[in-house]
């Protein structure tokens, strides 16, 4: 799957005729990635996608190829623990 470096531009996932455009705001992250879900009922993610571009507290990619319509995406934020709490992780 090609990933292009996309636009902070607008939030969350955006079809433009051609592709997806994914720009996720975090004030916290240290890396972000791209979940991508055969179905809304698939258990586990089939495609993890880094999202090494980052505009401000924006990170963002572009995928010329899609996802497909029947395809579901969530992101795994990874930040520095903050005191008293146990996960690095969190799944939307």
């Amino acid at each position: 799957m090609r990933v292009w470096t996309g636009q902070p531009y607008p939030l969350g996932a955006t079809w433009d005729g051609i592709g997806v455009n994914f720009a996720l705001f975090s004030e916290h992250a240290t890396a972000v990635e791209l979940c991508l879900f055969d179905s809304p009922y698939a258990g586990r993610e089939t495609v993890r996608i880094p999202l090494t571009e980052r505009t401000d507290q924006v990170w963002h990619a572009y995928l010329p190829d899609g996802p497909g319509s029947s395809t579901a995406t969530g992101s795994t934020v990874h930040t520095i623990p903050a005191a008293g709490t146990a996960s690095t992780r969190r799944r939307w």
